[in-house]
Protein backbone atom coordinates (compact mmCIF):
# COMPACT_ATOMS: atom_id res chain seq x y z
CA UNK A 1 0.00 0.00 0.00
CA UNK A 2 2.59 2.40 0.64
CA UNK A 3 4.51 1.51 -1.92
CA UNK A 4 1.19 2.42 -4.45
CA UNK A 5 1.21 5.96 -2.47
CA UNK A 6 4.85 6.67 -3.32
CA UNK A 7 3.83 5.86 -6.98
CA UNK A 8 1.06 8.27 -7.13
CA UNK A 9 2.57 11.22 -5.04
CA UNK A 10 5.62 10.55 -7.46
CA UNK A 11 3.01 10.79 -10.52
CA UNK A 12 1.29 13.55 -8.70
CA UNK A 13 5.08 15.41 -8.74
CA UNK A 14 5.40 14.68 -12.08
CA UNK A 15 2.23 16.13 -13.56
CA UNK A 16 2.08 19.06 -11.16
CA UNK A 17 5.69 20.39 -12.52
CA UNK A 18 4.20 19.82 -16.08
CA UNK A 19 1.58 22.14 -15.39
CA UNK A 20 3.42 24.78 -13.29
CA UNK A 21 5.88 24.75 -16.49
CA UNK A 22 2.76 25.87 -18.86
CA UNK A 23 1.66 28.27 -15.69
CA UNK A 24 5.56 29.97 -15.81
CA UNK A 25 5.86 30.00 -19.54
CA UNK A 26 2.35 31.55 -20.70
CA UNK A 27 1.46 33.79 -18.03
CA UNK A 28 4.05 37.09 -19.70
CA UNK A 29 2.24 36.11 -22.70
CA UNK A 30 -1.31 36.28 -21.56
CA UNK A 31 -0.24 39.53 -19.51
CA UNK A 32 1.91 41.37 -22.24
CA UNK A 33 -0.47 40.65 -25.27
CA UNK A 34 -3.37 42.40 -24.20
CA UNK A 35 -1.41 45.23 -22.20
CA UNK A 36 -2.25 48.75 -24.59
CA UNK A 37 0.59 50.16 -22.40
CA UNK A 38 3.30 47.86 -23.76
CA UNK A 39 2.44 48.08 -27.28
CA UNK A 40 2.22 51.93 -27.32
CA UNK A 41 6.08 51.41 -26.04
CA UNK A 42 6.82 49.08 -28.57
CA UNK A 43 5.56 51.23 -31.27
CA UNK A 44 7.35 53.98 -30.09
CA UNK A 45 10.81 52.00 -30.14
CA UNK A 46 10.30 50.91 -33.25
CA UNK A 47 9.01 54.41 -34.91
CA UNK A 48 5.93 53.14 -35.87
CA UNK A 49 4.39 56.48 -35.36
CA UNK A 50 6.93 58.00 -37.58
CA UNK A 51 5.12 56.54 -40.54
CA UNK A 52 1.74 55.88 -39.70
CA UNK A 53 -0.87 58.43 -37.55
CA UNK A 54 -0.58 57.61 -33.75
CA UNK A 55 -4.54 57.92 -33.13
CA UNK A 56 -5.43 55.46 -36.55
CA UNK A 57 -2.59 52.99 -34.93
CA UNK A 58 -4.42 52.75 -31.69
CA UNK A 59 -7.88 52.70 -32.73
CA UNK A 60 -6.78 49.47 -34.82
CA UNK A 61 -4.28 47.97 -31.91
CA UNK A 62 -8.02 48.11 -30.05
CA UNK A 63 -9.79 46.84 -32.80
CA UNK A 64 -7.19 43.55 -33.32
CA UNK A 65 -7.65 43.12 -28.98
CA UNK A 66 -11.46 42.71 -29.29
CA UNK A 67 -10.37 40.76 -33.18
CA UNK A 68 -8.74 38.32 -30.64
CA UNK A 69 -11.03 38.00 -28.08
CA UNK A 70 -13.43 37.06 -30.75
CA UNK A 71 -15.68 40.55 -30.09
CA UNK A 72 -15.14 41.69 -33.34
CA UNK A 73 -14.14 40.53 -36.81
CA UNK A 74 -12.17 42.78 -39.42
CA UNK A 75 -12.91 43.31 -42.57
CA UNK A 76 -10.90 44.69 -45.79
CA UNK A 77 -13.02 47.74 -46.07
CA UNK A 78 -13.66 49.38 -43.04
CA UNK A 79 -13.52 52.92 -41.35
CA UNK A 80 -11.94 51.47 -38.05
CA UNK A 81 -9.28 49.75 -38.85
CA UNK A 82 -7.91 52.44 -41.36
CA UNK A 83 -4.70 54.01 -41.16
CA UNK A 84 -3.53 56.62 -42.28
CA UNK A 85 0.04 57.10 -43.36
CA UNK A 86 2.24 60.38 -42.14
CA UNK A 87 3.64 61.24 -45.49
CA UNK A 88 2.08 63.57 -47.44
CA UNK A 89 2.84 61.45 -50.72
CA UNK A 90 0.22 58.70 -49.05
CA UNK A 91 -2.31 60.48 -48.76
CA UNK A 92 -5.21 57.66 -48.91
CA UNK A 93 -5.57 55.61 -46.12
CA UNK A 94 -4.97 51.59 -45.82
CA UNK A 95 -6.81 48.98 -44.65
CA UNK A 96 -5.77 45.23 -43.94
CA UNK A 97 -5.81 42.73 -47.24
CA UNK A 98 -7.77 39.76 -47.51
CA UNK A 99 -4.23 37.99 -46.79
CA UNK A 100 -3.56 39.96 -43.89
CA UNK A 101 -6.81 39.32 -42.46
CA UNK A 102 -6.35 35.29 -42.99
CA UNK A 103 -2.82 35.35 -41.25
CA UNK A 104 -4.26 37.58 -38.08
CA UNK A 105 -7.01 34.51 -37.89
CA UNK A 106 -4.02 32.05 -37.65
CA UNK A 107 -2.63 34.23 -35.37
CA UNK A 108 -6.64 34.55 -32.94
CA UNK A 109 -6.66 30.36 -33.61
CA UNK A 110 -2.90 29.87 -32.30
CA UNK A 111 -3.75 32.49 -29.13
CA UNK A 112 -6.96 30.85 -28.27
CA UNK A 113 -5.26 27.03 -28.63
CA UNK A 114 -2.47 28.65 -26.14
CA UNK A 115 -5.04 30.10 -23.62
CA UNK A 116 -6.63 26.89 -23.46
CA UNK A 117 -3.92 25.00 -22.24
CA UNK A 118 -2.85 27.74 -20.12
CA UNK A 119 -6.23 28.03 -18.41
CA UNK A 120 -6.22 24.08 -18.27
CA UNK A 121 -2.93 24.37 -16.88
CA UNK A 122 -3.80 26.72 -13.89
CA UNK A 123 -6.97 24.55 -13.38
CA UNK A 124 -4.96 21.30 -13.13
CA UNK A 125 -2.64 22.74 -11.24
CA UNK A 126 -4.74 23.54 -8.33
CA UNK A 127 -6.36 19.76 -8.73
CA UNK A 128 -2.83 18.10 -8.81
CA UNK A 129 -1.82 20.53 -5.83
CA UNK A 130 -4.89 19.92 -3.80
CA UNK A 131 -4.17 15.52 -4.46
CA UNK A 132 -0.60 16.24 -3.26
CA UNK A 133 -1.57 17.70 -0.20
CA UNK A 134 -3.55 15.39 0.88
CA UNK A 135 -1.74 12.05 0.12
CA UNK A 136 0.86 13.01 2.57
CA UNK A 137 0.04 16.35 3.95
CA UNK A 138 3.08 15.40 6.54
CA UNK A 139 5.39 16.44 3.31
CA UNK A 140 3.49 18.35 1.17
CA UNK A 141 5.81 21.49 1.54
CA UNK A 142 8.91 19.08 0.34
CA UNK A 143 6.84 18.36 -2.65
CA UNK A 144 5.29 21.32 -3.55
CA UNK A 145 9.25 22.67 -2.81
CA UNK A 146 10.45 20.12 -5.13
CA UNK A 147 7.30 20.59 -8.16
CA UNK A 148 8.46 24.56 -7.67
CA UNK A 149 12.51 23.68 -8.63
CA UNK A 150 11.86 21.18 -11.03
CA UNK A 151 9.58 22.95 -13.33
CA UNK A 152 11.52 27.07 -12.43
CA UNK A 153 14.95 24.65 -13.53
CA UNK A 154 13.77 23.63 -16.37
CA UNK A 155 11.66 26.99 -17.87
CA UNK A 156 15.19 28.30 -16.98
CA UNK A 157 17.33 26.20 -19.00
CA UNK A 158 14.52 26.70 -21.66
CA UNK A 159 14.91 30.44 -21.48
CA UNK A 160 18.90 30.05 -21.97
CA UNK A 161 18.50 28.20 -24.81
CA UNK A 162 16.06 30.72 -26.40
CA UNK A 163 18.02 33.38 -26.01
CA UNK A 164 21.06 31.76 -27.48
CA UNK A 165 19.17 30.97 -30.31
CA UNK A 166 18.05 34.70 -30.27
CA UNK A 167 21.10 35.74 -31.04
CA UNK A 168 19.65 34.61 -34.24
CA UNK A 169 16.62 36.02 -33.81
CA UNK A 170 15.64 36.28 -38.15
CA UNK A 171 15.68 32.17 -38.33
CA UNK A 172 14.04 32.05 -35.03
CA UNK A 173 11.39 34.03 -36.25
CA UNK A 174 10.62 32.42 -39.51
CA UNK A 175 11.03 29.30 -38.33
CA UNK A 176 8.80 29.90 -35.55
CA UNK A 177 6.13 30.69 -38.46
CA UNK A 178 6.64 27.85 -40.77
CA UNK A 179 5.69 25.70 -37.58
CA UNK A 180 2.70 27.03 -36.86
CA UNK A 181 1.82 28.52 -40.20
CA UNK A 182 2.42 25.55 -42.44
CA UNK A 183 0.02 27.16 -44.78
CA UNK A 184 2.68 30.25 -45.64
CA UNK A 185 0.42 32.99 -45.08
CA UNK A 186 2.17 35.31 -43.36
CA UNK A 187 5.29 37.33 -45.32
CA UNK A 188 3.86 40.38 -46.62
CA UNK A 189 5.33 43.23 -48.72
CA UNK A 190 6.74 45.98 -46.96
CA UNK A 191 4.41 48.92 -47.49
CA UNK A 192 1.64 46.57 -46.18
CA UNK A 193 -0.28 48.05 -43.10
CA UNK A 194 0.66 44.58 -41.10
CA UNK A 195 4.70 45.34 -41.68
CA UNK A 196 4.23 48.57 -40.51
CA UNK A 197 2.15 48.81 -37.41
CA UNK A 198 3.94 45.17 -36.42
CA UNK A 199 7.80 45.64 -37.45
CA UNK A 200 10.21 43.05 -37.16
CA UNK A 201 11.69 45.53 -34.16
CA UNK A 202 8.39 45.17 -32.52
CA UNK A 203 8.39 41.56 -32.60
CA UNK A 204 12.13 41.34 -31.00
CA UNK A 205 11.68 43.63 -28.63
CA UNK A 206 8.39 41.26 -27.58
CA UNK A 207 10.40 38.18 -27.66
CA UNK A 208 12.87 39.55 -25.26
CA UNK A 209 10.16 40.97 -23.21
CA UNK A 210 8.91 37.63 -22.72
CA UNK A 211 11.88 36.27 -22.40
CA UNK A 212 12.72 38.50 -19.58
CA UNK A 213 9.43 38.18 -18.04
CA UNK A 214 9.20 34.41 -17.72
CA UNK A 215 13.33 34.31 -16.43
CA UNK A 216 12.21 36.71 -13.68
CA UNK A 217 8.84 34.69 -12.46
CA UNK A 218 10.83 31.39 -12.97
CA UNK A 219 13.85 32.81 -10.86
CA UNK A 220 10.94 33.73 -7.84
CA UNK A 221 9.46 30.25 -8.05
CA UNK A 222 12.70 28.88 -7.92
CA UNK A 223 13.33 30.65 -4.39
CA UNK A 224 10.23 29.61 -3.07
CA UNK A 225 10.47 26.55 -3.81
CA UNK A 226 13.93 26.84 -1.91
CA UNK A 227 12.30 27.87 0.66
CA UNK A 228 9.54 25.60 1.34
CA UNK A 229 12.41 23.08 1.40
CA UNK A 230 13.58 24.74 3.82
CA UNK A 231 10.42 25.14 5.86
CA UNK A 232 10.36 21.44 5.69
CA UNK A 233 13.77 20.71 6.83
CA UNK A 234 13.39 23.24 9.25
CA UNK A 235 10.27 22.02 10.96
CA UNK A 236 11.05 18.47 10.55
CA UNK A 237 14.20 18.79 12.58
CA UNK A 238 12.19 20.34 14.98
CA UNK A 239 9.91 17.56 15.15
CA UNK A 240 12.85 14.91 15.21
CA UNK A 241 14.62 16.66 18.34
CA UNK A 242 12.09 16.88 20.51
Amino acid sequence: MSSKRSRIRKTLIFLNSIFLIIIIIFTPLAYHIFNLNYYEDLYEDNGVYYSLNKDDVLKVTVKIYEFFEYREELRPVDYDTQVRFNDEIKSEATNFSDDEIRHLEDVRSLLLKIFVLYCAGILLFIITTFFIIKIKTGIFLKDLGTVFMISSGIVLFFILLLYLLGNNFPVLFDNFHRMFFPQGNYSFPIESLIINIFPFGFFYDFFLRIILSSAVLSAVILAVGIILINVYRFKKHSTDGR
